[in-house]
């Protein structure tokens, strides 16, 4: 598990296409594919650049397992659960 605090990385990680990224969010904590169309760069740089992560992070991760998830995040109904 890697924490993602740099649009660079971030950028790289999309196009790398491939993993997971678990979004912590005031509101939800969710996992999403790195190639989920909810995963925008503009909300990457609010929350993490814009704001210093104050309500939020992106970890990225290889594979997750919904068994055991790190954060009690819940799967994307757009991405996951198709």
């Amino acid at each position: 598990m890697r924490l993602v605090k740099h649009l660079n990385d971030f950028q790289h990680i999309k196009r790398q296409g491939t993993g997971y990224f678990i979004v912590l969010d005031t509101t939800s904590t969710k996992v999403h594919s790195v190639q989920c169309n909810w995963i925008k760069e503009e909300s990457f740089v609010q929350k993490v650049i814009t704001n210093s992560g104050a309500n939020g992070s992106y970890y990225w991760v290889q594979y997750w397992n919904a068994q055991e998830p790190t954060f009690k995040e819940k799967p994307c109904r757009k991405c996951m659960l198709e």
